[in-house]
């Protein structure tokens, strides 16, 4: 079973919102946890800057040498020609001067003014607790001398101190503790085109700088950002097709009501919406509340059909009696007398609602699907040919001319009596809303396995506004219904109901200036 238009843009907007909806959700939950996880890597990133520096600054002291600081790089960095050079680097400044004294072969060359921006403030080292030997803060003891003088600067030696009686001095009662002016700071810089993450840990005398590249930093990102677009996007996918699912599921009863209201005409009230055992309590309930108002309105419309069909049947007895009697007085009446005038007049009103209270009865058997049909086959041409000859002689009388064209042989299954009605209806109209010397046509003719039958007119056009209403019962163009023009509007109705009972099709094909065309048409399964 399809399911109709309406409904499947209700569940493409359905699917619409709902991808709408989780991709909102999508969106602010990558980003927080977008945002967590860069502070998260970048915590990682800062921990592998800090554990190499707490690894060369435990091994430092101040009376470390030259050659054991580079030892002590090339055993935590790999500086050495033997070992393969790594993303971390180690860059040690003085602050007097700001020269580098130290940095390892793959260290940036051009980020000094980062790093003087990380040297200690004179009164960040006067902040320094004093050393153990004693003395103001700030005061501190210097180390002996060392074999090797390039590190003088760089541990804090007097120049003057290698001359003193501890110049012989090399191996020391106690090691002490290399002292840190400040809590380590961290900064991003960008060198040659490649970010650094740099960690800045100050003595009273140097900084030493340890940077990482962030390159598999932004790598990881990368990668972290593809994944959350991955997996978002599916998210959305799998939303989407969930919502399709689930409204298609949550509209099967809609589609059933649908479904069953498309099929439901006035001639058959008695079907009702299925209910089933898994329908949703809200849909079942709008279904037991659908399936009584057509039990109401069934029984409504049996008994407005039985009341008409009883009253038209229960007036042909008393309207036969009153046509009797009045023929019988309009015989007897003096001719051009004013009471034969006047029986006249009552006998034709009487004839009016004979053929109204017949074309009720037909009605209210063709609304109760009980229109009896004999259909037969037949010649639909030779039986035309007959309705010709009496519609000239109508022509003749009103003035007009009847142009006919019909189709030799042509075959119909139809009941001939309700078809030949349905014709002669449109020939009466036809010639009834003309104008002064116009012309009446009439085509029959085969169009592939349909038959087809149209009859068309000089008459005014019908105006757009009354073409909608031109089927309906007891519609009139004459808004006064006055009697200039004979009718009372069931015409056209009845030849519809006549038309449909025979499978045929009738409608109102244009309707302009001096040419109104309407067309029969039988459907191909009428035609032989």
């Amino acid at each position: 079973m399809s399911a109709p238009a309406n409904t499947r843009s209700f569940r493409i907007r359905l699917a619409l919102q709902t991808m709408i909806v989780a991709g909102t959700l999508v969106t602010v939950f990558g980003a927080a946890a977008w945002w967590y996880a860069t502070r998260t890597l970048e915590r990682s990133l800062d921990d592998r800057i800090i554990a190499p520096a707490q690894r060369v600054w435990n091994r430092i002291d101040p009376y470390t040498t030259d050659d054991q600081f580079k030892m002590i790089a090339d055993l935590v960095f790999g500086t050495s020609p033997d070992h393969e050079s790594t993303n971390a680097v180690l860059v040690v400044q003085e602050h007097g001067q700001g020269k580098t004294i130290f940095s390892t072969p793959n260290a940036p060359k051009d980020l000094d003014v980062y790093f003087r921006s990380c040297f200690p403030t004179q009164a960040e080292i006067a902040r320094m607790p004093p050393m153990p030997n004693g003395g103001p803060p700030g005061a501190h003891r210097p180390p002996p001398p060392r074999r090797n003088p390039e590190f003088d600067d760089l541990l804090g030696t007097p120049p003057d101190f290698a001359g003193s009686e501890a110049a012989g001095q090399h191996d020391l009662p106690f090691r002490p503790q290399m002292p840190m002016v400040r809590e380590p700071t961290t900064f991003t810089a960008r060198s040659g085109g490649i970010d650094w993450r740099f960690g800045a840990f100050s003595s009273p005398s140097y900084t030493i700088f340890i940077g990482l590249s962030l390159t598999d930093f932004y790598a990881e990102i990368n990668r972290m950002a593809w994944w959350y677009v991955g997996a978002g996007a599916l998210g959305l996918v799998l939303a989407g097709f969930g919502a399709l699912w689930t409204s298609k599921r949550a509209m099967r009863p809609l589609e059933r009501v649908v479904n069953t209201a498309q099929h439901l005409t006035a001639s058959d009230l008695a079907e009702r919406i299925p209910l089933q055992r898994d329908d949703d309590r809200e849909f079942a309930q709008l279904i037991d509340v659908l399936n009584g108002m057509m039990e109401r309105l069934q029984g409504s419309f049996q008994q407005a059909i039985r009341f008409t069909a009883d009253a038209s049947h229960e007036l042909k007895t008393p309207l036969a009696i009153m046509l009797a009697e009045l023929d019988d007085a309009v015989r007897h009446a003096k001719p051009g007398s004013a009471e034969h005038e006047r029986f006249v007049s009552l006998f034709d009103e009487a004839s009016r609602l004979k053929q109204i209270t017949q074309s009720l009865l037909l009605l209210s058997q063709a609304d109760a699907g009980r229109l009896p049909t004999r259909p037969e086959t037949y010649d639909l041409s030779a039986d035309l040919s007959r309705l010709i000859e009496d519609g000239e002689i109508l022509c003749e009388q009103a003035g007009l001319t009847l142009l006919h064209q019909i189709e030799p042989d042509v075959q119909v299954h139809a009941d001939r009596a309700l078809l030949r009605q349905v014709l002669q209806n449109l020939l009466s109209n036809a010639i009834k809303y003309n104008r002064p010397q116009g012309r009446v046509s009439l085509h029959l003719a085969r169009q592939g396995a349909q038959v087809v039958c149209t009859i068309s007119n000089t008459g005014p056009a019908i105006p757009m506004e009354n073409q909608q209403r031109l089927f309906e019962r007891f519609f009139r163009g004459d808004k006064a219904h006055n009697r200039k023009t004979d009718g009372f509007g069931l015409g056209l109705n009845i030849a519809t109901e006549l038309a449909r009972a025979n499978g045929a099709e009738l409608r109102l094909v244009s309707s302009k200036e001096d040419e109104t065309v309407f067309e029969v048409r039988l459907d191909s399964s009428r035609s032989t």
